[in-house]
């Protein structure tokens, strides 16, 4: 599965913004990105320079506007087909914020949409049994881990983040073991942060954001 986002019919604004429920904004000039299930990508930016926009972009979080246009495969498609295949692994401004871990899991694998067991998700995905009740919010360092074994039972393919600073990947080894887990299956990672310096190693690929500094253009 390939999206790709095609700019070439922005005619106005070069800018897309967006303000998002967890307080934070961000700014992305569009352009022409391909991104490919089966892999993860670090999206690299500075505060406010347009990788968590990117991210929750793909994500299905922001209406798609300005001339954009976004394809999965060769098919156009909508904010809301965008958002039915994707999975954030943050929880804590999400409506599954207060699933339980086990609980949930087991729902979302009596949909058929994967073979595995709770059983091989859980070490798969390293969860804790002590924490097999808890509400994904109330996770700490195996959140996100938590997070997305309920995604990836429920037959999501991409699975994206907020923005964080590059510290936040410093010594997560769960968070290795997730990614790998989700791209050998045929997931898409999407992890929007400040810097390389830790995702550089862990990831298929980093994509840098370019920032312009023109912000109108004019199409003959």
């Amino acid at each position: 599965m390939i999206i790709r986002t095609d700019a070439s019919k922005c005619i106005h604004i070069l800018q897309g913004y967006s303000f998002f429920n967890n307080g934070m904004d961000d700014f992305w000039y569009y352009s022409d990105t391909v991104f490919k299930t089966g892999r993860s990508y670090a999206l690299v930016s500075e505060y406010q320079q347009g990788c968590m926009y990117l991210s929750y972009l793909l994500g299905g979080q922001i209406e798609i506007k300005d001339g954009l246009e976004i394809y999965l495969d060769d098919n156009r498609v909508t904010q809301e087909t965008l958002k039915d295949i994707s999975w954030n692994l943050e929880p804590s401004y999400e409506s599954y914020k207060n699933l339980i871990v086990r609980k949930s899991i087991e729902k979302a694998l009596k949909s058929g949409h994967v073979e595995e067991s709770f059983e091989q998700l859980a070490e798969s995905f390293c969860l804790t049994p002590e924490r097999y009740d808890c509400k994904l919010r109330q996770l700490s360092g195996e959140r996100w881990s938590a997070s997305a074994a309920v995604g990836y039972a429920s037959g999501k393919k991409v699975f994206y983040a907020p923005y964080n600073a590059s510290n936040f990947y410093s010594s997560n080894a769960r968070l290795e073991h997730m990614i790998s887990y989700l791209t050998s299956h045929d997931c898409m990672v999407l992890l929007p942060v400040g810097s390389d310096m830790y995702l550089k190693d862990h990831v298929d690929q980093c994509i840098y954001i370019e920032q312009q500094t023109a912000w109108w253009k004019s199409k003959q």
